[in-house]
């Protein structure tokens, strides 16, 4: 379900169901987040000119695997298609959420 999404002025993320996640220093490898996804993690997207978007469920996995290709997890290389870049963030009771930074 792609939901709203709010980016409080802290840079704190705001869920639809009203959960606050903040941005965690672990980077987004791909078998962490196929398994944080698979447990049912949230993800969040941001790329121009989408914008933020949530997904959760089974659209959370369908973005994971349009992601997880392209998911640079060390030096990026120089940009020639789009790439993403992760980090995993936590709600206060440790909850995860993944967000996804998009380049192209």
């Amino acid at each position: 379900m792609v939901g709203e999404l709010i980016e409080l002025p802290d840079g704190s993320l705001q869920g639809p169901a009203g959960v606050v996640y903040r941005r965690t220093p672990e980077r987004v490898s791909r078998r962490a987040g196929r398994e944080l996804v698979r447990a049912g993690a949230p993800v969040v997207t941001n790329v121009y000119p989408e914008g933020l978007r949530w997904f959760a469920g089974t659209e959370a996995l369908d973005a994971w695997n349009d992601i997880a290709p392209r998911l640079v997890a060390g030096r990026p290389p120089a940009v020639r298609d789009l790439q993403w870049t992760g980090r995993v963030w936590r709600a206060a009771n440790g909850d995860p959420l993944l967000r996804f930074e998009g380049q192209h």
